[in-house]
């Protein structure tokens, strides 16, 4: 179980084209028509991740919803760190 603290979007409607084009490239994603839910989380132990989701309306609906349990096979990957979310940053990813 993941403890979620922040959910953010990265899509091409949330981002501009090349914005997003940046994210896929430095985080290693295909690029999508859809985008990506990024998962902001805490693990049992107190470690900062981000579960990448691929199911941005699921994403959308976990904003609406503090504290949801989400499954595993939500997750497509897990990053070790949390993407750089500040609007004044070149890139969502470090």
């Amino acid at each position: 179980m993941i403890t979620v603290h922040r959910i953010a979007l990265a899509t091409p409607a949330t981002l501009d084209a090349d914005a997003y084009r940046e994210f896929c490239w430095g985080a290693g994603l295909e690029h999508t028509a859809t985008g990506y839910g990024l998962l902001c989380a805490f693990d049992d132990i107190g470690d900062a991740f981000t579960a990448v989701i691929d199911d941005v309306e699921y994403a959308r609906l976990l904003m609406e919803a503090p504290g949801a349990v989400v499954p595993a096979d939500k997750i497509i990957c897990i990053f070790r760190e949390w993407p750089d979310l500040r609007p004044e940053s070149a890139t969502v990813w470090p």
